[in-house]
């Protein structure tokens, strides 16, 4: 089976060969998300995820607020907790099982590229160091893309045999898709270029009423199907978003959503230069991205709608996101996932081709090299770097801004002082809030500045706060300050931390930074002898 497009057909059921080989990369992928799952400490915004998760566990109650984005993610984790309890590792469980079913959907490639390149995108999903960092973080994106890819693929499928289930499944996953992040609309609007592509014939330009005439057929032939599929879209979304109807005012989300997020846009709160992502992509995704422009390159007069259509949502995507004013590494995910198919046809035409007779394979062993480069890349993100300390010059430039690991080790010491019996354990003032309101979510915590006649074991307290709450502790208690969270930014204006030559490359094979990790500290004072 060749690496291009195949006819509506496919190439027929799976072989025993086959389903193994995709049984061991789901195995793979799931280990790979499963290893050391728990041990970061949550980042801020996750900690809001799994505190809000594990209240709507126990109170039953969940409203659509577009800051903490759409309801999917609350239902998995919540289920999660349900089932294993409320931990790191089940706050991050449900994301990992995610992109591993997002791993499985690379098998529905089969039909329009071929074997080999729906097996090579499988393990681009499963490897790709952003996808694989971001499917083991309690964030939403995982569902958007699983969403989006379900209901790509399943309407595709209908397409091609007009079976019921598959228009059912492609119904369920936009829904997915609309009720996990705001995205949604930032898809709808990509879908113009992306529709005009498949319009676009090469070297005869846009063959216009023809398939607008067409396109009017099929609407014609199949409007109960459709209006029953978007029937199922729209009870599926208002379920979600109003909580089975007890919230009806979430029942219509689009405005409240596009109305707070283009305000994010136009104050630029998490902002960055356009050029923000193209760094991050050529340091991390270059096993993805150049294979995907190789392949336009190669068949650029030959693309099928489809490549055309999933060319042009991918570079319609990395401009949006460069236009868009809030620049955070996790929406790189949403950039490079159009170019997985178009990858994944041109490592297979690498592999698969006819071989030279003497052996020597200059293209084959530049992408093993390749390969193995992305596959470092991934694993020191996902596991030597994962987290900021100042304490480690080590850093990796798609961890935005991340919890320092300082952090878990002063809940362990509030926790103990809790098990000995103190109450309070702890007084916790400021910035700390999050993530300590979901680490000491058990533990009698004062959530204020220390109260005379109630002095804790343990106070936590911004540094500018720090003389106040000396004032009150007294003489008793030993002072220090340790990172809250810990960011590395190597964008600036200023000139002098511009990296040299010998700076970057140092940076690029050992993760040593040309300027330095920065921090938010926190104060924390240890009661030292008996009150």
């Amino acid at each position: 089976m060749t690496a291009a497009p195949a006819s509506g057909t496919g190439p027929g059921p799976a072989t025993r060969r086959e389903r193994q080989l995709w049984g061991a990369l789901l195995l793979a992928a799931l280990l790979l998300r499963l290893i050391a799952l728990g041990d970061r400490p949550l980042h801020h915004d996750e900690s809001i995820h799994a505190w809000f998760s594990n209240n709507f566990l126990h109170t039953g109650d969940y409203k659509y607020d577009p800051v903490y984005h759409g309801p999917i993610q609350y239902f998995a984790v919540a289920t999660s907790f349900l089932v294993l309890g409320a931990s790191d590792f089940s706050a991050r469980l449900p994301a990992a099982l995610g992109g591993t079913a997002l791993v499985a959907m690379a098998f529905l490639l089969r039909r329009r590229f071929g074997i080999h390149a729906a097996l090579a995108a499988g393990v681009l999903t499963a490897c790709s160091p952003n996808l694989l960092y971001y499917t083991r973080f309690c964030r939403e994106d995982v569902w958007s893309l699983l969403g989006t890819a379900g209901a790509f693929l399943f309407f595709d499928e209908w397409l091609a045999g007009r079976r019921l289930r598959d228009l059912v499944a492609a119904s369920l996953f936009a829904a997915v898709a609309f009720a996990s992040k705001e995205n949604f609309y930032v898809l709808l609007a990509l879908m113009a270029p992306s529709v005009a592509a498949v319009y676009w014939e090469p070297g005869g330009g846009f063959v216009f009423w023809p398939r607008i005439r067409r396109l009017v057929d099929f609407l014609e032939e199949n409007t109960v199907a459709l209006a029953a599929a978007l029937l199922l879209f729209f009870v599926v979304s208002e379920l979600c978003y109003t909580l089975f109807l007890v919230h009806p005012e979430s029942g219509n989300p689009a405005f409240q959503a596009i109305g707070y997020w283009w305000g994010q846009h136009s104050v630029e709160r998490v902002g960055g230069p356009k050029t923000f992502y193209l760094p991050r992509l050529a340091q991390y995704e270059f096993a993805l991205l150049i294979p995907a422009f190789l392949w336009i390159r190669k068949r650029r007069r030959e693309l099928g709608g489809v490549e055309r259509f999933l060319a042009a949502l991918g570079v319609a995507s990395l401009a949006m996101y460069a236009y868009l004013g809030e620049k955070t590494p996790w929406l790189i995910v949403h950039q490079i996932f159009p170019f997985i198919p178009l990858a994944g046809a041109y490592w297979a035409s690498l592999f698969t081709g006819q071989r030279p007779r003497d052996g020597f394979d200059p293209p084959a062993l530049a992408g093993l090299a390749v390969a193995a480069a992305s596959l470092v890349t991934a694993a020191t993100l996902c596991y030597a770097y994962p987290a900021l300390t100042p304490a480690v010059q080590k850093a990796e430039s798609v961890v935005y801004v991340q919890t320092a690991p300082e952090l878990k080790r002063l809940v362990l010491e509030i926790e103990a002082a809790a098990a000995a019996g103190a109450s309070p354990a702890a007084s916790v003032q400021g910035e700390s809030g999050w993530p300590l309101n979901w680490y000491l979510r058990k533990v009698q915590v004062d959530w204020s500045l220390p109260v005379a006649g109630r002095l804790p074991p343990i106070a936590v307290v911004d540094p500018e706060k720090a003389q106040e709450a000396r004032a009150v502790l007294g003489p008793g208690y030993r002072e220090e300050e340790i990172p809250l969270r810990a960011w590395w930014l190597p964008e600036t204006s200023l000139r002098p931390l511009q990296p040299t030559p010998r700076q970057l490359l140092e940076y690029l094979f050992t993760r040593t930074p040309w300027c330095v990790i920065g921090a938010q500290r926190i104060t924390v004072f240890r009661r030292v002898q008996a009150p």
